[in-house]
């Protein structure tokens, strides 16, 4: 008789556990797919054990503490798998046939920002659309463009830029941005007022740079980039003045490319490059030559392949930008002795010997005809007698003796 009521006690006994179990079972769900992240508040329940029933929020860096395994990284796991994982290391020396339930208790944050009357975090929750979630923080403000809806999601390959209807569910940590229906155009650089302008429909580059003032005189007139968001990404846009503006554009101007005079020129400095532009137009420019210039010498400073390469060049030679135009000074010649002005003159290419003792007002009545030349040969001075044709050359001392019959 004794023996009956036990096995009838244990029986029932049996029944109620497996009930309770699941009861327990069906009152935390496994939420398939879902993978755990840091601030989700997380409950690990092992049946029979308090001491292991734990509920905690997951740290920023995925990981939590558990007693007996001490830290555990469960971001980025699913409940299901950190389930069996607890379950199997439980089994290994600590609980004889664990049971264990992990759910989530309260998800992690998502955040809607923008034209909304309650900005900020709210909790996640299965199934939340665009939609819940604006209404969650207290609906459209009346500037909120209701199809402007884009979230930002974090993902193993970098932040994404999306453009979601109402309807479409988000996901945690999930950054949710209503636009303005009044959309702004943003102009930045070379423009007289740079900053945001409003955006209107069939606005033309040209039109927008106009609201900013128009361009200063520095503008790269030809070469207009644009920021553009296409499908989530920003790209840069060459564009033409007549090409049409999307919102959130931004349109921007950079400083035009330039080329450099130097040397004696009257107004040496940087100067915005022209298409076709030659030597002499940029020499004309700066300004026009110094009388000290050396106008037959003309050289120009180019980079080619990282390296600068010097060269002598035409005046009516093109100009390519960034070159640097060097014009030198002249150098110069002396004529001493019977002359009428004798002193230092500015050295010509083509000038003889003749034409230097003009230069110097001409022979005087005293004078021989047989000039010498002192001329510096490989470093050393040297008398040289030349025909009154030869040619004179830089840092030549002409000498005219005086005659004495």
């Amino acid at each position: 008789m004794h023996n009956r009521i036990f096995w009838c006690w244990l029986s029932c006994a049996l029944a109620l556990l497996v009930a309770v179990t699941a009861t327990a079972t069906e009152s935390s769900p496994v939420q398939s797919g879902y993978r755990i992240g840091p601030n989700d508040v997380i409950r690990i329940q092992v049946f029979g054990e308090e001491d292991l029933t734990v509920e905690s929020r997951v740290g920023g860096d995925g990981k939590l503490n558990y007693p007996l395994l001490g830290v555990l990284q469960v971001g980025g796991q699913t409940t299901e798998a950190l389930q069996a994982e607890l379950t199997k290391r439980l089994a290994d020396g600590y609980v004889r046939m664990p049971k264990v339930s992990v759910s989530i208790v309260r998800h992690r944050n998502v955040y809607v920002t923008g034209e909304v009357k309650a900005p900020g975090g709210f909790p996640f929750e299965d199934g939340l659309t665009a939609q819940k979630a604006i209404t969650m923080a207290g609906g459209f403000t009346e500037k909120a463009d209701e199809q402007g809806l884009q979230v930002t999601r974090v993902t193993e390959t970098g932040a994404q830029t999306l453009t979601v209807a109402s309807d479409e569910v988000i996901l945690p940590n999930d950054i949710l941005s209503v636009a303005s229906h009044n959309h702004k155009v943003y102009i930045s650089g070379e423009v007289r007022t740079p900053g945001a302008y409003p955006y209107s429909e069939n606005i033309s580059i040209q039109k927008a740079l106009t609201l900013a003032g128009g361009l200063t005189e520095k503008a790269d007139r030809e070469n207009l980039t644009v920021r553009r968001i296409i499908d989530g990404h920003e790209q840069i846009l060459l564009l033409k003045l007549d090409a049409l503006v999307q919102p959130a554009d931004l349109i921007v101007v950079r400083e035009g490319q330039k080329v450099y005079v130097t040397g004696e020129v009257k107004v040496p400095g940087r100067y915005f490059y022209e298409d076709g532009i030659s030597i002499q137009k940029a020499i004309t420019m700066a300004g026009g030559f110094t009388e000290k210039a050396d106008k037959t010498d003309l050289r120009v400073e180019r980079r080619q392949d990282k390296a600068v390469v010097i060269t002598s060049a035409d005046p009516n030679a093109l100009v390519l930008p960034d070159d640097l135009i060097v014009v030198p000074q002249a150098r110069r010649f002396y004529v001493n002795g019977e002359v009428k002005k004798p002193g230092d003159y500015w050295y010509e290419r083509g000038l003889t010997l003749h034409m230097a003792i003009t230069m110097a007002g001409g022979f005087t009545d005293k004078a021989s005809k047989t000039p010498k030349v002192l001329r510096k040969v490989n470093g050393q001075e040297r008398t040289v007698q030349l025909a009154l044709d030869a040619p004179v050359l830089p840092d030549d001392i002409i000498v005219v003796a005086q005659r004495f019959f």
